[in-house]
């Protein structure tokens, strides 16, 4: 398996990037992409991790707290109101002729 790297091209935004072989990076850097640093798709990850890991507590404490929550094991009430119906006419359908 080839190692990948993440490459950018600088008249494009930032966020706008692309992984390739690592050993096709002169075919792009002769194009005008650059590779882009290790610091910052460190500090990515690291920040990613730490929003993952900052989701999964508040999944488990919101699953927590509906766990106590829920002392009956009646159903919930279904909502009483409708949506409201299109206003637009819909186009008559066409007799198709043979």
């Amino acid at each position: 398996m080839t190692e990948t790297i993440v490459m950018r091209h600088p008249t494009l935004p930032k966020y706008q990037e692309i992984e390739v072989p690592r050993d096709a990076m002169p075919h792009y850097t002769a194009a005008g992409w650059q590779l882009v640093p290790q610091e910052e798709l460190d500090a990515r990850a690291a920040a990613k991790a730490k929003a993952d890991a900052e989701a999964a507590a508040a999944e488990e404490q919101k699953a927590g707290a509906d766990a106590s929550d829920d002392t009956s094991d009646e159903p919930a009430e279904a909502p009483t109101e409708r949506p409201a119906r299109s206003r637009t006419k819909a186009n008559p359908k066409k007799d198709e002729e043979s």
